[in-house]
């Protein structure tokens, strides 16, 4: 028996009125089906229609054309009662950690904020607070901080243990290292690796680092001018790209990679000399 996909879009567009009236399309007629435990990465050219999909899916972006199917439970348009059962199992890290936290609660109280509604004690909510944001690195010191008072890294290290604690359905990542310096977000990227290996939430990430996608997708899609140019194993993908947009993205990565290589070569004979 085939199990049914956890989230299916059925042709989902969206668009938007342009200054001469006219409705230009952001996102055509995607088709996706994802399965209880993939871990999907969204990639592609910038303004492409990357992050129009997952604000579809998450109803803050009103699609114009198709359906959603969640659960089970089919979603005609954004916060009908389909919808509203969506909201209620995915978690979602934005890119700006700042802009999604309230600046003036602790971070305690804001990684703890999606608990309350989950029937544990003060208690269970405390231990469990306290264990995600060890394993996202954070000190209990800064638990105790607001926004203001810690770095990027340790802000966005605190969204990605709010969106974990409720355990998600769904956990919904939005370039979710760009904001950070290259050090700090290869440092995030393996906690937020092992975060997802223990949770095992179905995972729908946007990111233009390869690094990232490489290391979490199991699955990787294209999108391009609006529209999906291929969808693949990431492995497959990563080796044998078929799409122009998937081979310029392998192939920039391949380069970066070359030359860090290079890099740490030359550091470690001047080391050596």
């Amino acid at each position: 028996m085939v199990s049914a996909p956890l989230l299916a879009l059925d042709h989902l567009s969206v668009s938007v009125r342009a200054s001469d009236g006219r409705r230009r399309p952001i996102l055509a007629d995607a088709c996706v089906e994802i399965m209880r435990g993939e871990v999907v990465a969204i990639v592609g050219p910038s303004g492409g229609g990357k992050s129009t999909l997952l604000k579809a899916v998450l109803g803050l972006t009103r699609f114009t054309h198709g359906r959603m199917v969640f659960d089970g439970n089919q979603i005609r348009r954004p916060l009908d009662a389909g919808h509203k059962r969506l909201r209620g199992a995915a978690e979602a890290v934005f890119q700006n950690p700042l802009g999604a936290l309230n600046p003036h609660a602790r971070l305690r109280t804001t990684i703890e904020e999606p608990l309350r509604a989950g029937g544990l004690s003060q208690l269970e909510r405390r231990q469990r607070v306290e264990r995600i944001a060890a394993r996202m690195g954070l000190d209990p010191a800064l638990l105790e901080r607001r926004p203001a008072a810690v770095s990027l890294g340790q802000a966005q290290r605190a969204c990605i243990a709010r969106a974990i604690a409720p355990r998600p359905t769904l956990l919904v990542l939005d370039e979710p290292l760009s904001a950070l310096d290259a050090l700090v977000a290869a440092e995030v990227a393996g906690l937020l690796t092992d975060v997802i290996a223990e949770t095992q939430p179905t995972v729908l990430f946007v990111s233009h680092d390869m690094r990232l996608v490489r290391r979490l997708a199991s699955r990787v899609i294209v999108i391009e001018a609006g529209r999906i140019v291929e969808d693949a194993p990431a492995d497959r993908l990563l080796s044998a790209p078929q799409s122009n947009a998937a081979r310029a993205l392998v192939d920039c990565d391949t380069h970066r990679r070359a030359a860090f290589a290079a890099a740490r070569f030359v550091q470690r004979e001047e080391t050596v000399a």
